[in-house]
């Protein structure tokens, strides 16, 4: 089925274009609380990578924070233990006040 190639092309050329589509704003102030989770044993978005996402977001004064989950791996949301991510999530928003 045809289907646009445009933004696979943005997103293919993301990194030699400073106006990109594609772009995030890491310093945005006005975002809302961003929680990321990482799997100690995942292969596939390793822990170091979410380390560096975290590093990136530090520019922005919202709130960021990591939360790793030790012996998971990247199936995090769909493995037998997701209620333990699920209950942490909740209870991180509810100290957010959300």
């Amino acid at each position: 089925m045809p289907a646009p190639g445009r933004p696979l092309f943005q997103a293919a050329t993301a990194t030699l274009n400073p106006y990109s589509a594609t772009k995030v704003n890491v310093a945005n102030a006005n975002r809302g609380p961003l929680l990321l989770v990482s799997g100690e044993k995942d292969n596939t978005v390793p822990p170091v990578m979410v380390k560096s996402t975290l590093k990136a977001y530090r520019q922005s004064p919202a709130v960021t924070e990591l939360k790793e989950f030790p012996g998971r791996g990247h199936s995090l949301t769909i493995d037998s233990g997701w209620r333990e991510l699920a209950q942490y999530s909740l209870a991180w928003l509810n100290a957010k006040g959300l």
